[in-house]
């Protein structure tokens, strides 16, 4: 009804609408477009700057921390370990780390990471920073092709890429105190350091590689001499007992040692890395070594060779002229008889010059040992064991000439030529003192001992008899008896002494009186002569009884 009531004019007056499309964008969508561009940009640069991403495999994670633990070269931080994994086979740990982005020319194949802890070793204390912020990873980057794979070293590296220096390789009999980290002296200064050791292919030896730091790898040259240094060396031989004390850091570490002899046309050039050297056990075995011609002997002793040991010298005339190679026993069936064989090595160079020694080598081109047998049979060479040192009772082999001994030929029955020997001195005493036990052992020592009890008991008896008290005591009544006596005479030729004394008074006054040239005279002036003799007489009679009273009984001694 409202609708038709409307009238057409009313309809003519209602507005047209019209669509149009905007030509412009609306500022509103500016805020998101801008915000993805930064955003855009912030993930590229972040992208852009973060380094790349490693693996690390461990044969085991002690001490490492997702998230946590550190990667550093020279103490600064070029990476972070992300996640710490098992491997599928359970037998490694797998360590994922993100490096920095200025570490990515340097992740070769060469590089190496290994994890820092608390170590205590022979090249001192290391990582105790760890004990406060936890271990971390420690990177030697070195030139080669890129990678992203790592295998990590269970010990820190002995070099590490930046050193400057050279690594030899020595070769030795056995290890000794040569362990990684102990460190190599040069006359007393400590300049390298033992990197490892490992076994020889021919399992005879060992090879042991050390460091030598700049600038004293230059002294290591060809000519080189190693020997292996510890703090205290004792050794016990027939020489005695020698002690050697070396300082404190090789009396805990040991060590190695060298030297480079100054030759005759100067300084030589440094070797080459990697050179091989002999390691000798001590600086004395250097010595040794040079003597290389060695004769080998046999040796044949009867006795006992308690104190002989291989390595002993053998010496002519006090001067080593080689040593023991090896000591043996032997039964001989036919005599029922034990016999110790000794081999011995001779180096003629010892005591031979150049000269001589050429001499000799002609000799024995014509005729082996023929220098040898001419000692041992026109000569009298003969060996003997002689006790080194009586504290510690080792024994040497000394050859020495005894021309008054009974020849002997040079034996030749053996693969060595065997040189005839004496007993030694200690062998002569036990013979000796053997005999005498025989000797005395063939008395007849219960007779002899049932004699001289019989002879005992009789002195006893006469000591203990009444007729011996009795004689001593009539000895003793006697002596007084005696010692009177004296006394008696004693005063009887004082008191005539002294009355003859008065005559010769008496006597001299008379003769002042009488002429002295009458027949009167002369007579009583004799007289007066023998009576003055008589008195001295009768004088030196009363001092001898006065000293020997005894001497009335048994008469004067002689």
């Amino acid at each position: 009804m409202a609708d038709e009531q409307l009238e057409p004019s009313s309809i003519d007056d209602i507005p047209e609408v019209r669509v149009a499309r905007r030509s412009k964008l609306s500022a509103v969508w500016m805020i998101p477009l801008i915000a993805a561009v930064i955003g855009g940009w912030l993930a590229y640069t972040t992208i852009s700057e973060m380094g790349p991403t490693i693996t690390i495999t461990f044969n085991e994670g002690g001490g490492l921390e997702a998230g946590k633990t550190k990667i550093k070269y020279k103490s600064v931080e070029v990476g972070i370990v992300e996640t710490v994994e098992i491997s599928e086979d359970l037998s490694q740990v797998v360590v994922t780390a993100t490096m920095g982005k200025s570490t990515e020319p340097h992740l070769t194949t060469d590089t190496r990471f290994w994890v820092v802890r608390p170590q205590v070793g022979f090249s001192g204390i290391s990582g105790l920073e760890t004990l406060v912020s936890g271990a971390y990873i420690d990177a030697d980057p070195r030139p080669g092709q890129p990678t992203r794979a790592f295998m990590g070293l269970d010990s820190p590296p002995g070099v590490t890429a930046f050193e400057a220096g050279r690594q030899y390789r020595l070769r030795a009999e056995r290890l000794g105190s040569c362990y990684p980290g102990a460190p190599v002296f040069l006359r007393g200064i400590e300049v390298g350091r033992i990197l490892g050791h490992e076994l020889a292919a021919d399992h005879h030896s060992v090879l042991i590689d050390i460091f030598v730091k700049e600038p004293h790898h230059s002294l290591v040259q060809d000519t080189s001499r190693f020997w292996q240094k510890t703090g205290i060396q004792v050794s016990v031989g027939a020489e005695g007992i020698d002690v050697k004390m070396e300082s404190f850091t090789s009396l805990l570490a040991g060590g190695i040692e060298f030297d480079t002899p100054i030759m005759a046309g100067g300084i030589g050039k440094p070797s080459q890395p990697d050179t091989v050297f002999e390691l000798f056990d001590s600086f004395s075995s250097i010595g040794e070594a040079k003597y290389v011609r060695k004769v080998p002997y046999l040796l044949h002793f009867d006795g006992s060779v308690r104190g002989l040991k291989v390595g002993a010298p053998v010496e002519l005339k006090g001067i080593k002229v080689g040593t023991v190679t090896d000591i043996a026993v032997k039964f001989d069936p036919t005599t029922v008889n034990f016999e110790v064989p000794v081999a011995i090595e001779v180096q003629p160079d010892r005591i031979l010059t150049s000269e001589v020694q050429e001499a000799v080598d002609q000799l024995n081109a014509a005729e082996p040992y023929s220098v040898g047998r001419m000692l041992v049979e026109e000569h009298g060479l003969r060996a003997q064991l002689q006790t080194g040192s009586l504290l510690t009772g080792q024994l040497f082999v000394d050859l020495d000439f005894h021309p008054d001994l009974p020849r002997k030929p040079l034996l030749m029955t053996g693969k060595y030529p065997e040189i005839p020997t004496v007993p030694s001195t200690l062998d002569e005493f036990r013979r000796t003192a053997t005999s005498i036990l025989e000797e005395l052992r063939r008395l007849p020592l219960d007779k002899i001992a049932h004699e001289l009890l019989e002879t005992l008991e009789g002195t006893k008896r006469l000591t203990n008899s009444p007729d011996l008290l009795q004689a001593v005591q009539t000895l003793n009544a006697t002596l007084k008896d005696v010692r009177k006596l004296a006394y008696d005479v004693n005063h009887t030729v004082e008191s005539v002494a002294t009355s003859t004394e008065k005559t010769l008074s008496a006597a001299r006054a008379a003769f002042e009186v009488v002429d002295p040239h009458s027949p009167t005279a002369v007579n009583l002036t004799q007289t007066l002569e023998e009576l003055a003799a008589a008195a001295r007489s009768i004088r030196v009679l009363a001092d001898y009884l006065e000293q020997h009273p005894e001497s009335l009984v048994h008469g004067k001694k002689e």
